[in-house]
């Protein structure tokens, strides 16, 4: 007997078996074996948590063995449909195995076999999966494999299958469930059951694709050492040290909290410093340098994650990290443009490489198959609040892994409790350290542990890294924040003519954040008009996702030049250059809203500390934008914030930020998100009755009043849009299409308003998701300096 779990096409057109039943369920246990950690935090021991994997690897594929599935792989006549099934009677076996052994383990075992290839649900309602259809369906599949199981059991290793697929009382399951989801479910159970989720299907889609699980390299504590040189802290008058050697003293100091004997105890550290202080690479150090010493005491191979909010930062993080870790290292950039062959390898592969090749590069991207990963916070926090196959199948990879978090002033204040909640029980579950670097320190673990950690008895007791961060700030003289809120601005033109006018200068370059789209392109429009009246020859530039990200990479590259040549250019922008954009302007204006964004701003100008442009300027006013994106609550706290003062130096900034936070937290409901983490405890993953299931959670609110349009600049994109509809059509391959255009092609899409797009057509009449502006309709729909033409009122958040 030869059963198959996957097939092939051969060149004649054949279909056969392509790997054994045999080979395949040894693999999916090995891998998901090899995947587990010890030294976990669940009260679970650790040869339960080895135990359970083993058992549902065994048996995970069961029905893959009955004729109705090899019928259906094979393609050899008719096919049932229901009968061809495999995930349910593997369920079934891996719940018989266990009932007799602990009171969750078999719900467990159940629950995550019979989901495997699909998206965790709602526990509660899990058991009406087994209808009286679906016991018809394991009957006859039971009666198929009869003749089989002596030979199964010699293939998996296990005795008695035969009376592991009993029936069981559907009652029992039903009350199993009800009452470990209402009665005895915890936190623990949400990280446990995802853990073992991620290990069965990573397991699983790494045996299927050949992928191999990476082997982490030997790394160096000094590679950060030796590009920027030791660090030392010695200095007692930080007021004397240069940018430069502020810089060393910050990161010397943070390097040396690895010194005190009781450092691997604490799983949460905050690196709370101003913007330009170099916190890439002191989080950097401190985490190699946490890493080297994690493997010295306890045997540990540490992955190094680090996620950040935006494509832009996440592209110029990547470039200084490959810059500073040696070639051999793996370090794998995973967001939504990210080019998994690299430059030199690109050509090569696509020319040469098989297909089953770049399906193995995928899934190892997808997996996490590296030693330093780069993400986004879309990856990274829906995969830790999340139901999703796609996603939780890397989540055992937070296992003992160096988290760095950046710009965590950008997460949503109302989801600040959540994501607090969550990242503290991370750690104390899977045994993560997590570090949250940020320069305007957001209340993320004040108000997890008011809203949900003081209700479980739990506290977060985060370590901060940088102990002398409040004499660090009185350090900065760079900036100055002045609000201007009380000057009357009907139109944008009262802007340029009534402040702009009076406060900048034509020697100085200047950078103007407008809260909505709208308003940025009339800015970008009167301030040219403003310029060429007055036969001034400043650069004007602009930056917001209404231009296409191709454009938006290359404008900023641009924007560097013609600052670094004196140039003085006037940058015209969204919030997109809040966070991590290395841009240093001499003077800046923004319009009002929340004040952790405007202190970013405020870090875009005398980036690099020029001691001759001390409180270089941000001037703050009031465009009447602000409520409508940010809503009320946070515009009244910012507008009282900001009015207690006529201006702000920047060593005053951490007591305005900090005002500010104490306003809005003690005013904002944190509901929906407190109903979240309930749903995590209940193991509540979906729910089509409410918007509180795990399923629920979006890192970023997703808006659906957008619609993705391709803009064809010119021949390249024409090409590109000819390969997306071969697709389409399936004259070319998804993976041919996807490791040779997809990255381009979807940094060709914007997203516009509903309302502006009504007179534009499909891509094409098979694809209702994209439209289409042609190269003969550039000039009508698309300017190349501001992006699409907007001619109706519209408001959209832009990030």
């Amino acid at each position: 007997m030869i059963c198959y779990s996957h097939s092939k096409i051969t060149d004649d057109l054949r279909i056969i078996g392509s790997k054994t039943m045999s080979d395949h369920t040894n693999g999916v246990v090995k891998n998901s074996l090899g995947l587990l950690s010890d030294h976990l935090g669940f009260s679970l021991k650790y040869d339960e948590v080895y135990s359970i994997i083993e058992v549902m690897g065994k048996l995970h594929d069961l029905g893959k063995y009955t004729s109705f599935f090899q019928n259906y792989l094979l393609k050899n006549g008719s096919v049932d449909f229901d009968k061809k099934r495999h995930p349910p009677i593997g369920a079934l076996a891996s719940y018989n195995f266990f009932k007799n052994k602990d009171e969750k383990l078999p719900l467990i075992a159940l629950f995550l076999v019979f989901l495997h290839h699909g998206n965790l649900i709602n526990i509660g309602s899990f058991a009406e999966k087994f209808d009286a259809h679906l016991w018809r369906i394991l009957s006859y599949q039971k009666q198929d494999l009869s003749a089989k199981f002596p030979e199964i059991e010699k293939e998996i290793g296990l005795i008695n299958i035969k009376c592991l697929v009993e029936d069981i009382d559907e009652s029992t399951i039903r009350r199993g469930y009800k009452v470990w989801s209402k009665k005895t479910s915890k936190i623990e159970d949400y990280f446990l059951v995802n853990y073992l989720f991620s290990l069965l299907i990573e397991g699983d889609k790494l045996d299927a694709s050949d992928t191999s699980i990476y082997k982490p390299k030997q790394i160096s504590i000094d590679w950060v050492d030796n590009r920027f040189g030791k660090p030392n802290c010695t200095s007692e008058n930080l007021k004397t040290l240069t940018n430069s050697e502020l810089r060393n003293y910050c990161r010397a100091e943070v390097v040396s909290q690895l010194d005190k004997s009781d450092i691997l105890d604490y799983g949460i550290f905050t690196l709370t410093a101003p913007t330009g202080i170099g916190k890439t690479m002191t989080a950097l150090d401190f985490s190699l340098k946490l890493k080297d010493k994690l493997k010295n005491q306890t045997g540990i191979d540490a992955r190094i994650i680090y996620a950040l909010p935006f494509i832009n930062i996440i592209e110029q993080a990547l470039k200084e990290y490959q810059h500073t870790l040696p070639e051999g290292l793996e370090i794998i950039g995973h967001y939504q443009y990210a080019d998994i062959f690299g430059e030199d390898k690109k050509q090569s592969f696509q020319n040469n490489d098989e297909p089953k090749n770049y399906n193995q590069k995928i899934m190892a991207l997808d997996t996490w198959q590296a030693d330093v990963i780069i993400t986004s916070f879309v990856q990274f926090f829906e995969t830790l609040i999340g139901n999703r196959n796609k996603l939780l199948k890397k989540f055992n990879h937070y296992a003992h892994s160096i988290i760095i978090l950046d710009e965590v002033q950008t997460i949503r204040l109302d989801q600040m409790p959540l994501i607090g909640a969550a990242l503290f029980y991370l750690s104390k579950y899977l045994k993560s350290r997590i570090i949250l670097m940020t320069a305007t320190k957001p209340k993320i673990f004040e108000l997890a542990q008011k809203e949900i950690l003081e209700k479980e008895q739990e506290t977060a007791q985060p370590y901060e890294l940088l102990n002398s961060f409040e004499k660090v700030f009185e350090v900065f003289k760079r900036t100055k924040i002045i609000p201007l809120i009380d000057i009357q601005i009907s139109e944008t033109e009262d802007f340029t003519s009534k402040i702009f006018r009076e406060k900048w200068s034509s020697n100085k370059s200047c950078i103007i954040v407008c809260n909505t789209v709208k308003r940025s392109i009339e800015l970008h429009e009167s301030i040219s008009n403003y310029l060429k009246d007055n036969e001034l020859k400043n650069p004007v530039e602009y930056l917001s996702t209404n231009i296409v990200p191709a454009v938006r990479f290359e404008r900023i590259s641009r924007i560097k030049d013609l600052l670094k040549d004196g140039k003085a250019p006037i940058l015209i922008s969204t919030q997109v250059v809040e966070a991590g954009v290395d841009l240093d302007f001499e003077m800046g204006f923004r319009d009002l809203g929340p004040i952790d964004s405007i202190i970013q701003v405020a870090g875009r100008i005398n980036r690099n500390n020029d001691r001759n442009k001390e409180y270089s300027p941000l001037f703050i006013v009031d465009f009447t934008d602000s409520q409508k994106i940010y809503k009320s609550l946070s515009t009244i706290q910012a507008r009282k914030a900001l009015s207690l003062k006529s201006e702000f130096l920047e060593p005053e900034y951490l007591k305005l930020i900090e005002g500010y936070f104490d306003g809005i937290s003690e005013k904002k409901s944190f509901d929906q998100f407190n109903k979240i983490f309930s749903s995590m405890k209940s193991l509540r993953y979906d729910s089509e009755t409410d918007h509180s299931a795990i399923s629920d959670f979006k890192i970023i609110e997703e808006s659906t009043s957008t619609q993705s349009v391709f803009v064809e600049l010119g021949e390249e994109e024409a090409n590109l849009k000819e390969m997306y509809l071969l697709k389409i059509k399936n004259e070319i391959t998804k993976e041919e299409f996807d490791r040779n255009f997809k990255q381009k092609f979807q940094q060709r899409i914007i997203a516009v308003p509903n309302s502006l797009t009504g007179s534009l057509n499909f891509i094409n009449e098979y694809d209702e998701y994209i439209k289409f502006i042609p190269n003969e309709l550039l000039d009508q729909y698309y300017d190349i300096d501001t992006g699409f033409i907007r001619k109706k009122s519209d408001i959209v958040r832009m990030f």
